[in-house]
């Protein structure tokens, strides 16, 4: 299985696209595009998806297609993104790139953070449920916490952030449509 990187370059350069022109579509440096497409370095879930965005494809396609099963164990899971730098990391709860929704586990660590207020995606409705821990949640202009149980249904194309404001982990599920994860 490739990584990311290369699933990254693979698709940029079949689509005939400069790193210059990505970089540029997805609002991150060319050196920062060039470090993610060689694996040298880990970029946030945001980044990815705004990735694929400027690629053209659904966000699951970057970590390439598996056989498919409809159900997905535990201890199955496969890590999508984990970010140093925000302290976050996404499993995957649903295998295909043609599904209709994307449902992800969000493991954030103490203080973990999805970074300032950033634009909304293209399109797209999302969802999230806190598990455990308590989350302070940024859409447009309004602030929410959200606590063990608490879910949140909002239109994707609002910018929104959040951050782990609980003392330990936040584990939360996450569910874009159409698929952005």
């Amino acid at each position: 299985m490739n990584s990311i990187g290369e699933v990254i370059r693979g698709t940029r350069k079949k689509q005939k696209l400069t790193l210059k022109e990505i970089a540029k579509a997805a609002s991150i440096s060319l050196s920062f595009l060039s470090e993610i497409e060689r694996d040298k370095a880990n970029p946030s879930i945001s980044v990815l998806k705004r990735i694929a965005n400027a690629l053209n494809v659904n966000f699951t396609d970057l970590f390439g297609e598996e056989k498919r099963s409809i159900v997905v164990r535990n201890n199955e899971r496969k890590p999508l993104v984990h970010s140093e730098s925000s302290r976050i990391t996404w499993y995957a709860l649903s295998q295909g790139s043609n599904n209709k929704m994307g449902p992800i586990w969000g493991v954030l660590e103490e203080g973990a953070t999805s970074g300032d207020i950033s634009v909304g995606h293209s399109e797209g409705e999302e969802f999230l449920f806190i598990h455990s821990g308590c989350l302070e949640f940024v859409l447009g202009n309004e602030r929410y916490i959200l606590n063990e149980g608490d879910s949140i249904y909002y239109d994707a194309r609002v910018p929104h952030s959040y951050k782990n404001i609980w003392k330990g982990e936040t584990l939360l599920i996450a569910v874009s449509a159409p698929p952005t994860f």
